[in-house]
């Protein structure tokens, strides 16, 4: 009853309140509440009656009853708390666990220390401002806070089996075989090795100890020649490219490689030939050459030009040697040295193609072939077939130009070893017999052109007509004889249709009694072969005296052909020459003429070029020039046939009158330098330009004698 007493006047239950009353009602059961008993506040003062008989030390003194009765008549009153007597209702009393240390005393307790705090850190701690009470209605069970920890972001692991990082898979990275790749049964590819991270001087230092520690060997060449750099350049040069732009056949059939290549390796002057020609034939200004040198960084152009030069040198001397030699007494090596003599001089004509070469040094290499031919010729029947194929086809297309500036007689007219059968041939016009035709209308083209020179009249006898009819029907009569599909069935069309224009424009020559211009250009037919220059006149050189209304642009003695030297009395070829009139002084009307004369120079020089064509000029001409310029553009640009087109390009240019003939050959021309890389495509165009420049001012007899123009601007070359 005390305890619940002192609830009701503190609020709380004393522990010692409670362990009093205990003991005391355990010593005395009189004061047991009884079924009748009154409200808890009667039991109180029995209660307190009790205690007070008593004797312990912890009693205390409680305030007197009255007051208490007092207390409880207010909350009596005021509660209307009325208890009703159950046999449940038994007054709980709370347990106490009795202490383990009788000696414990409350002030044997000590506040603990307080932590120092720095100046600054207080200062510091003051600074910082007061977190914000979040808002709402605080949780029953508070959040944890979330505390800031460094948190170690893991990095995509990098010591994975390889097919798991193909496979972009997480492994387990079991050993020898990771899980992961048994049980999709892929195949493991294991685990890369370990490297270990170097700065930049520790990689060099371990390279120089490496370079230290290993013995120094000298890898000597596998070929003879082969020892540079730049040899390597060359030779690979002519193995993946040039061999295959100098003949039709196909990459897997290439005798420049199948025949020459195997000579080489047993004769140094062979090889020294073939790397020689590889070097000429580069040209560094161009994408493949510009590729060459990034493809090669560890050399230069001017390294590349020397070593040219050293294998120019040496193929020359090796040549001259052999050639020495072989008046001595017959060797086991002379099967091989008769090869590779034929090799070389190959080498040395494909050289001046190359560069281009306008010094005629080809027929040195012409005239050598025909020489050792008639009394070595190779043992081997397939390098001869080869040899012969490609030299004769060279020799045709020779006679174009230099039989008509020497006059001496024919190349084919001298004695000779007989033809080898060729087969399986690879140009054309040689085994199938075409380009005999050529050689045979310029040898009528020959005679026509003396008879023009030595004013013998007809120009063109009976006998020239009769072997050009001959020559017709045989140009009729051919057909190629190529299999299905190969581009040379066109090409050899193509040259059947060059054959007849080069024979129509031979036996019709300009006649010098046409036109006032046919007689200019007589006249220039004359000094062309006369004139002992090569060199081409400049406008300063030439006497232009004034010309009449009536005369024809075409009259201008501007001829090629002059040289240096003086200048011929070229009016004496006009029967009745004007006389030159002295200069008008001043007068009203120049201005006005002046002006007229300008207005007229600017329309002509709006207006197209006039198309002049020869007198008495056939129509079929045009007809087969169309017809020959269609085949040409159906060749592509990567077709073999490339090489053989050069040969009806230059022989059908040269009878191009309109414009837009010529502006087709013009590109079937760059099309075929593209291909081959021969210099002597600029040689051509050279002549033809020169040409086409003379038809415009209306010089026939020497645009049919173009040869003479070729020799009249120094030029002496092969146009194939």
């Amino acid at each position: 009853v005390s305890s619940t007493m002192s609830f009701a006047h503190t609020g709380q239950l004393s522990p010692i309140s409670n362990g009093m009353d205990m003991s005391c009602t355990a010593a005395d059961s009189s004061t047991s509440v009884s079924p009748s008993a009154s409200p808890p506040l009667d039991a109180m003062h029995a209660h307190g009656a009790a205690s007070s008989a008593c004797a312990d030390p912890w009693a205390m003194e409680y305030p007197d009853s009255s007051h208490l009765h007092e207390i409880a008549g207010s909350s009596h009153s005021h509660d209307d708390i009325a208890w009703e007597q159950d046999s449940d209702d038994i007054l709980t009393v709370p347990k106490l666990e009795p202490l383990d240390d009788d000696d414990f005393c409350m002030d044997d307790l000590k506040e603990a220390p307080l932590t120092p705090v720095a100046a600054g850190d207080h200062l510091s701690a003051l600074d910082q401002p007061k977190t914000k009470r979040p808002r709402g209605r605080p949780r029953k069970h508070p959040l944890t806070p979330n505390v800031a920890t460094n948190k170690i972001t893991k990095g995509r692991s990098k010591t994975g089996c390889l097919t798991c990082r193909k496979r972009k898979k997480k492994c387990d990275e079991a050993k020898p075989r990771c899980m992961n790749c048994e049980k999709n049964a892929v195949v493991c590819e294991g685990y890369p090795e370990k490297q270990i991270w170097k700065s930049g001087k520790e990689r060099a230092e371990e390279e120089r100890m490496r370079s230290h520690s290993l013995p120094l060997i000298t890898m000597q060449p596998i070929f003879h020649g082969l020892e540079t750099v730049e040899d390597r350049i060359f030779w690979k040069h002519y193995n993946e490219h040039l061999s295959t732009v100098l003949t039709v056949e196909g990459e897997h059939k290439n005798a420049f490689k199948d025949m020459m290549i195997p000579i080489a390796v047993q004769h140094q002057g062979l090889m020294h030939s073939i790397l020689s020609l590889a070097s000429k034939h580069i040209d560094f200004e161009t994408p493949y050459g510009i590729n060459v040198m990034r493809n090669n960084p560890t050399t230069t152009v001017e390294a590349l030009r020397e070593r040219s030069v050293y294998h120019h040198d040496q193929a020359r001397l090796k040549f001259y040697d052999d050639v020495e030699f072989s008046h001595a007494e017959p060797s086991p090596e002379y099967k091989t040295l008769v090869s590779a003599r034929y090799g070389q001089m190959l080498c040395f004509l494909l050289e001046a193609l190359a560069e281009g070469n306008p010094r005629g040094e080809h027929r040195l290499h012409l005239s050598a072939y025909r020489n050792l031919i008639s009394s070595s010729p190779p043992d081997d029947s397939a390098f001869f077939s080869f040899i012969a194929e490609f030299f004769q086809y060279h020799i045709f297309a020779d006679e174009l130009i230099h039989s008509a500036g020497s006059l001496e007689p024919r190349q084919q007219s001298k004695e000779g070893a007989p033809a080898p059968h060729i087969h399986p041939p690879r140009l054309l016009g040689v085994a199938d017999g075409l380009l005999e035709y050529l050689s045979q209308i310029t040898a009528i083209r020959n005679t026509i052109r003396s008879n023009m020179l030595a004013q013998i009249d007809p120009v063109v006898d009976y006998v020239s007509l009769y072997r050009a009819a001959e020559i017709d029907a045989a140009i009729r009569d051919w057909t190629p004889r190529w299999p299905p599909g190969d581009s040379r069935d066109r090409v050899g069309i193509l040259y059947k249709q060059m054959l007849w224009i080069y024979l129509v424009r031979t036996i019709y020559p300009p006649s010098s009694s046409a036109s006032p211009s046919m007689a200019s250009s007589t006249i220039s037919l004359h000094l062309v072969h006369s004139s002992p220059s090569l060199g081409r006149p400049t406008s300063s050189a030439v006497n232009t005296p004034p010309q009449s209304a009536s005369t024809s642009c075409a009259s201008s003695p501007r001829l090629s052909g002059f040289g240096p030297g003086p200048i011929p009395n070229l009016q004496a070829g006009r029967q009745h020459p004007r006389p030159e009139l002295p200069p008008r002084k001043n007068s009203s009307l120049d201005s006005s003429n002046t002006a007229v004369a300008s207005q007229a120079g600017s329309s002509r020089a709006n207006s197209p070029p006039p198309i002049r064509q020869p007198p008495q000029h056939d129509p079929r001409i045009t007809v087969a020039i169309d017809e020959s310029l269609a085949i040409l553009d159906t060749f592509k640009p990567s077709d073999p046939s490339q090489t053989l087109l050069l040969l009806p390009c230059f022989v059908i240019g040269t009878a191009c009158f309109t414009p837009s003939q010529q502006d087709r050959v013009r590109a079937a021309i760059k099309t075929i330098k593209g291909y081959t890389g021969l210099r002597n495509t600029d040689r051509v165009m050279d002549v033809l330009e020169e040409i086409w420049r003379l038809m415009a001012k209306g010089q026939w007899a020497v645009v049919w004698d173009w040869p003479g123009v070729a020799r009249g601007l120094g030029l002496d070359f092969i146009p194939a």
